[in-house]
């Protein structure tokens, strides 16, 4: 189990390269039965990969399933899938080969390739579902389906929450920092971390934010700038090395993540920190973990126990993205269906999937203990609330500290 994200990117290496030959082959041409392809735009070998691996094997096992089961009639579901390796500059050549395989709608998995392929998502009137959600792409609403909400949202959120019941003000204001890549998230974050604070100057002094060029190693200046902070915001891939920094020197203020990727890498970032080194660490998610028993996550261990047993137990240790992708795709999909029995499989085009997004709501049993969310002809994000976590030593697990929050979207 240990240093599961090496052996998975390692096996997926292999799995690339069979990639285009298993993924469109088999099934095609059943009399009555129409295929339809969704496209895939993620990064497979990139330092986004630990987390995104096990997204990729869920969106083949909801494939899979949908078709097992034959939950669209008249349909059979294929991906065609494009590794970006987190760089940005190859989401549009991803978006036109996937395109021109025949994609009738894309799945996309970072939250900077949403933005990026807006406008062709418009021009072509392909929609986009992306599961990671960035808030350029909400106004004006257009083609991308956002089935989360943005870390802007998450981080006022959390921040709110740590004002009103995790700090202590008999200790005084806490002293707030950001430290990251120079990436568009950590751009935004500052921004709303900067106009959040200036807004609730009582709640928060605001140290500001230590940025570094992409794909920078050491963290040993930040660490320095930002040692006296009560708060320290990371996010992503380098969040495990920069708590190893702070730590290595003495430094321990309370990290938090607002865009669930502490969740995602949990596996990653307990192979270097140990939940000891994690312990206290927060998190705000819009999807249930492994440890709580909802319909949704006996869903997703079903979908394991059935497709890939063997690799059941380390996608679960990995981290949240494989239960987070059912949590996702559930709505991807019951979009697509509402689509086709509006129009029927011979007439399912990007234009019915988005006639069919803009009037969808959750609900049905699969949903139960969640509040309703939804998307309108003008809210191009899906969730309305999140689950404020924490990284446990003592539980030696994420343990949830609140329940459903609305967020704060102003």
């Amino acid at each position: 189990m240990n240093h599961y994200w090496r052996k998975a990117l390692a096996s997926f290496l292999v799995l690339v390269l069979i990639a285009a030959f298993c993924l469109s082959c088999g099934g095609g041409g059943q009399p009555g039965v129409v295929t339809i392809k969704i496209g895939e735009i993620t990064d497979f070998t990139g330092p986004g990969s630990p987390a995104v691996i096990t997204l990729h094997y869920c969106l083949q096992d909801m494939v899979k399933y949908y078709n097992d089961e034959g939950l669209i009639p008249g349909v059979k579901l294929e991906i065609v899938s494009w590794d970006t390796r987190y760089d940005a500059s190859r989401d549009i050549p991803g978006y036109e080969w996937v395109k021109d395989k025949g994609a009738k709608m894309i799945v996309v998995i970072l939250p900077q390739t949403g933005p990026m392929l807006m406008p062709f998502a418009a021009r072509d009137k392909i929609p986009l579902a992306a599961l990671s959600c960035h808030r350029d792409t909400l106004s004006p609403p257009g083609w991308v389906f956002n089935m989360s909400n943005s870390s802007d949202m998450n981080v006022k959120t959390l921040l709110k929450w740590i004002s009103e019941e995790h700090w202590d003000y008999n200790k005084g204001i806490p002293k707030l920092g950001l430290v990251g890549w120079q990436e568009n998230m950590i751009v935004v974050l500052n921004d709303v971390m900067k106009q959040y604070t200036q807004d609730n100057p009582n709640k928060f002094d605001y140290v500001g934010a230590r940025v570094v060029p992409f794909g920078q190693v050491g963290w040993a200046g930040e660490a320095e700038a930002l040692k006296d902070c009560d708060y320290v915001a990371a996010i992503g891939f380098p969040m495990g090395n920069i708590i190893k920094e702070f730590h290595q020197r003495g430094y321990r203020p309370t990290f938090i993540d607002p865009s669930t990727g502490a969740a995602s890498y949990r596996g990653f970032m307990v192979d270097m920190l140990g939940y000891e080194g994690l312990d206290g660490t927060l998190t705000s998610n819009s999807a249930p973990f492994w440890t709580d028993d909802t319909p949704i996550v006996r869903l997703a261990k079903q979908l394991l126990e059935q497709y890939r047993p063997k690799q059941a137990e380390d996608v679960i240790y990995a981290g949240l993205a494989y239960v987070g992708g059912v949590h996702n795709l559930l709505n991807t999909f019951q979009i697509l269906a509402n689509a086709i029995a509006a129009v029927g499989p011979e007439n399912f085009s990007g234009q019915a999937y988005y006639d069919a997004a803009i009037e969808y709501q959750t609900s049905g049993p699969l949903w139960e203990g969640y509040p309703q969310w939804e998307f309108t002809a003008t809210k191009r994000y899906l969730v309305n609330d999140v689950i404020i976590s924490e990284f446990s030593a003592e539980a030696q697990d994420l343990v949830n500290l609140s329940g459903w929050l609305p967020l704060i979207t102003d």
